[in-house]
């Protein structure tokens, strides 16, 4: 998607793809926190990039840890984001969270589903699920399924064409996305003017603003992409906001849920502002979280 993006831009460009193996990938048992966590599927695609064999990288952002960049590289673009809902897909397709029946068992390597999915539904059996879509997939709708459901976003689903399995998504009030989900990063070296000027007309600044933002909260409760922390900025349509006149349109809403991986605590965020005050905002809401034990509780739920 990004290679066609720059072709567009840049006819006379030849594209060239260089496909690479992450630690992520190639871990199929347990979770990913124990195994490294941080950089798991990012640090082997980084390292063809600062070798000088790749121009340009692209990761899921979901995957980039959120406290640190690494030396020598930068995220020059970030596309317009995809669905950030989660699909849960049942035996027969997809499924509601109300349908699974008592006592199911879902597979899922995510701590923030896992822990949302017990809150709502304290009766479920949850399970570590790994492997890419899908073997997932196949583990809950093969001929000898291990799973009676497991957890999926709709960004990959439909990125890899498999529409299918999205018919049911579940909303953002009932499964808070991860920071990042549905959004793509795309990262050169620093000192690559050449790329940096290619990949500069790929960003978006709706779905950069947040994902900065969302980073942000994340990196400032000390958490990361394999902690129960859900984090979701978006754009606030303007007839829904304070706004009292054009300059004042582009308003953002924040929420953040904090909780404990049997979901027995929750400690929550909701709140909207301006644009220019994002920033000011999060800190704000990472304070109150903070006095209200955030760190605590995310620090006890990755022991």
């Amino acid at each position: 998607m990004v290679g066609r993006g720059l072709s567009r831009l840049n006819p006379h460009l030849e594209v060239k793809y260089v496909w690479v193996t992450s630690e992520g990938d190639k871990v199929q048992t347990g979770p990913l926190s124990a195994v490294g966590g941080k950089g798991l599927f990012t640090k082997a695609v980084e390292e063809v990039v600062l070798k000088g064999d790749a121009d340009i990288a692209v990761h899921s952002m979901k995957d980039m840890p959120a406290d640190e960049e690494t030396p020598g590289l930068q995220i020059a673009a970030v596309p317009k984001r995809a669905d950030v809902r989660d699909v849960l897909i049942g035996q027969d397709g997809p499924i509601t969270i109300e349908a699974l029946k008592q006592g199911a068992n879902v597979g899922t390597s995510s701590p923030r589903r896992a822990a949302q999915l017990r809150r709502l539904r304290p009766d479920l059996s949850l399970h570590v699920i790994r492997g890419n879509v899908d073997t997932r997939i196949d583990k809950v709708m093969g001929d000898m399924p291990l799973h009676d459901a497991t957890m999926l976003a709709m960004a990959g689903l439909k990125r890899l064409g498999r529409t299918q399995h999205t018919a049911k998504p579940l909303s953002v009030e009932l499964m808070l996305p991860a920071a990042s989900q549905g959004a793509l990063g795309i990262q050169c070296r620093r000192d690559d003017h050449v790329s940096l000027t290619r990949l500069l007309p790929l960003n978006d600044p709706a779905t950069s603003t947040a994902i900065h933002a969302e980073r942000e909260v994340v990196a400032a409760l000390g958490a990361d992409c394999h902690s129960p922390i859900a984090v979701l900025a978006q754009q606030v349509d303007p007839e829904k906001t304070q706004a009292k006149r054009n300059a004042d349109s582009h308003w953002f809403r924040l929420r953040v849920r904090v909780l404990s991986n049997d979901g027995s605590t929750l400690l929550e965020a909701d709140e909207q502002c301006k644009t220019r005050d994002l920033r000011r905002l999060v800190k704000q809401v990472v304070k109150d979280l903070t006095g209200q034990g955030a760190k605590e509780l995310l620090r006890s739920a990755g022991m």
